[in-house]
């Protein structure tokens, strides 16, 4: 259970300093593009890395139940746009539903994937190969 607890902290913590990163990113690329341009940026590419990002660490760090730790950890995130000034709109509340959705895929794809390559270490230990 603190496993469980620590990663969604960890998830909460990454995915908001992706979203600073992402920001700072931005802003060194804003010189030569227009505020539209970075928007659609910020929405179709920042966002989702973050959730492919985030959803991945907790899928390889995970030993059980990935994807609800994965949405958990990434809910705040997105959360935080319903207390903004400007009034949430649908778009804004589908595109988090759907980058929520996309961290916690990553996060089975991540967890699949360790899973695999664990099955994969024992099976060969059992024959007698050893890797370096």
């Amino acid at each position: 259970m603190l496993r469980k607890v620590l990663l969604v902290v960890l998830a909460t913590v990454v995915s908001h300093l992706l979203a600073a990163l992402s920001g700072y990113v931005l802003y060194q690329l804003s010189t030569g593009l227009s505020e539209a341009n970075l928007g659609v940026m910020a929405r179709y590419t920042a966002g989702p890395l973050i959730a492919i990002l985030t959803g991945s660490l907790v899928g390889f760090l995970s030993k059980d139940h990935p994807v609800p730790t994965s949405m958990v950890g990434l809910a705040p995130l997105w959360v935080l746009n319903l207390f903004s000034p400007n009034k949430p709109t649908w778009a804004s509340l589908v595109s988090g539903f759907t980058y929520i959705a996309l961290g916690g895929i990553a996060a089975l794809f991540a967890f699949r994937l360790r899973r695999r390559l664990e099955f994969v270490k024992r099976s060969d230990v059992g024959r007698g190969v050893t890797t370096p």
